[in-house]
């Protein structure tokens, strides 16, 4: 309901609450004034009358012999007198023809018979009926008095006794009936009720003119609130107004100006908490008090197996109703209130078991719990980054040892080098008997000289020159580059498009070594041919490119050793394929990882930061 339906609703309720009171006071008034009036006229006739009966005895003739002391002979002459006195019948009449609310006079004896009546002499002996007092009518309550005007037809009466030497020999009594009482109040009432309609109509009429005129800025203000509402905070609240609705209206526009500051910096906000969140490897979930769910990382769903959308709002028993052993260990520390300390979970899985490490910790204050912190972190990925990182560090430590090594030793192997040479200058003709060892030294010296030099490649540092590059395009390069070995060993290569590829910032010759070296491992791991796989994929913050073959596969004890240098398992291999790799990855900030099964194949993710 609008505002200005209620003030208009209030503002007639109002003004019919007062014409309701006045119309139930005047009525008030007026039965009261119409009942004193009926009693005023009925005391009037009913002195009247007792003054003509009073006279009676006193123009009437006694018999002879009457005794004046007896009263009881004299009130029975009186008695029989009134039914014969002509003035005491024509005031009866006068009384009853002009005043309409009498129903009727009459003269009764102590005993409540009829000595005469108007309008109605034909009841002269009868017994008069008794009714209630008029005055009974006026103590009432307006209501209790219109009840009985407009109920069933009823009278009541006035009356007067006429006493002689202390002893009664009459009684007046005046009647009025609630039919007359009616007739004379029903037009004043209807009149009442026609103006109180009328004044309420006016009223509400009124009103809602007044509420339109009063109110109509606020459909204004109404109207912008809702802009604002809605996020449309580009222009003020126009109203060229000097009261109170422009005073509004001017703080509602310096409201929009802090609204807008806000929700600018809340904008902001937010996009640095979803990049921070994005970017965040633990699913972290945050409760309130209640233990709804409030918030929750999309790393959450990697663990839970269902998007974050659909976990907000949600309560911790709802969440955790699984009968996973994550969810039970979750949903009995949120029952006992007790904080977990990295306590690891093994989730068994399609790709097989995984081991999750989950921690809990209460906040409370004032021992009420305030918010639940759930941390979920993948152990098993800890673990591999782990490896990779003491991959890292040897290779760290072999090439500060191996860059002293090579400076060391290439020096003596080329002056052994020349020496050899110069010695089979000089033993000429006589030195056949030993060429066959001379040359066996030689091809020794040039071997160990190769490695040396292999080190000191490895152990160089690499200057980086990056620039913007089409993944997809080098990844056509090298599969080109790969086709000759790979038709060699009957292997198909395919390059999967999962569609348009965000420029990515690399060192395009480094990357283009690092894949192929990938590419043709993978085609030498398949001696029987097979189908060598390249997929790039787009993630939330880098590229991610999978080299999957149908390979031997790498056995379990050599996989911690793969990425280390000179480490091989092909009969002809040289070990730095890999390493040097490993070592271009992660000169690009990114991380490589594989999985491998025996006789079925090795899959090798690389990941580049966008």
């Amino acid at each position: 309901m609008s505002l200005k339906v209620k003030v208009t609703a209030l503002i007639s309720l109002l003004v019919l609450v007062v014409v309701l009171a006045a119309s139930a006071l005047y009525l008030y008034g007026f039965v009261r004034e119409t009942l004193r009036e009926v009693e005023s006229r009925g005391q009037y006739f009913l002195d009247a009358t007792s003054s003509v009966a009073t006279a009676v005895p006193r123009r009437m003739r006694l018999p002879a012999g009457t005794n004046r002391e007896d009263i009881d002979t004299i009130g029975s002459l009186v008695r029989s007198q009134f039914r014969e006195d002509p003035n005491l019948r024509s005031e009866m009449q006068i009384a009853v023809a002009f005043a309409p609310s009498i129903a009727y006079i009459a003269v009764t004896d102590p005993q409540g018979i009829i000595l005469a009546h108007e309008p109605n002499p034909d009841q002269t002996g009868d017994r008069l009926a008794n009714a209630p007092p008029l005055q009974q009518l006026l103590d009432s309550w307006l209501f209790r008095q219109l009840l009985v005007v407009y109920g069933p037809p009823k009278v009541f009466e006035v009356r007067e006794s006429l006493f002689m030497s202390g002893r009664p020999i009459c009684t007046v009594v005046v009647s009025t009936s609630t039919v007359f009482l009616a007739a004379q109040i029903k037009p004043r009432v209807q009149k009442a009720l026609e103006l109180a309609g009328v004044t309420v109509l006016l009223a509400t009429l009124g009103a809602a003119f007044l509420s339109f005129r009063v109110l109509r800025p606020l459909e204004t203000i109404s109207s912008e609130v809702d802009r604002m509402a809605r996020g449309e905070l580009a222009q003020p609240v126009r109203l060229n107004r000097s009261d109170e609705w422009g005073i509004l209206s001017s703080k509602l526009n310096l409201l929009g100006e802090q609204i807008r500051g806000e929700k600018a910096a809340f904008v902001a906000l937010k996009e640095n908490l979803d990049q921070l969140f994005s970017n965040l490897a633990d699913g972290l979930l945050l409760f309130d008090s209640a233990d709804r769910l409030a918030l929750a990382t999309p790393a959450v769903s990697r663990f839970l197996g269902r998007p974050t959308e659909e976990l907000v709002h949600r309560s911790a028993d709802e969440l955790f109703s699984g009968e996973g052993p994550l969810e039970r260990r979750l949903r009995e520390a949120f029952h006992s209130r007790e904080s977990l300390t990295w306590q690891t979970v093994e989730l068994p899985g399609e790709e097989g078991t995984r081991r999750v490490s989950v921690g809990l910790q209460f906040v409370r204050e004032e021992e009420r719990n305030v918010v639940t912190l759930v941390t979920l972190r993948d152990a098993s990925t800890r673990a591999q980054l782990q490896d990779q990182l003491d991959v890292a560090a040897k290779l760290a430590a072999l090439g500060r040892l191996t860059s002293g090594v090579a400076h060391e030793v290439k020096q003596p192997l080329q002056s052994m080098f020349n020496q050899l040479g110069i010695l089979k200058g000089k033993l000429g003709p006589q030195g056949e008997e030993v060429k066959p060892e001379l040359q066996t030294l030689s091809s020794e010296i040039r071997r160990l000289d190769r490695v040396v030099k292999t080190f000191l490649d490895f152990a160089r540092p690499v200057e980086l020159r990056p620039a913007q590059t089409d993944l997809g395009s080098l990844l056509g390069e090298v599969l080109a580059l790969a086709e000759p070995h790979a038709r060699t060993n009957k292997v198909q290569l395919v390059l999967e498009s999962n569609g348009a590829l965000p420029l990515i910032r690399v060192d395009r010759d480094l990357m283009k070594q690092a894949f192929l070296n990938l590419v043709l491992n993978g085609c030498q791991a398949m001696p029987s041919g097979g189908q060598l796989k390249v997929a790039p994929h787009v993630l939330p913050s880098a590229l991610e490119v999978e080299i999957a073959d149908q390979g031997v596969g790498i056995p379990a004890e050599a996989r911690p050793k793969i990425f280390s240098l000179y480490f091989t398992t092909k009969p002809n291999g040289t070990g730095v394929g890999l390493a040097m790799t490993f070592r271009i990855i992660q000169l690009h900030n990114g991380s490589i990882e594989f999985s491998s099964e025996v006789d079925r194949g090795t899959t090798f993710r690389v990941s580049l930061p966008l």
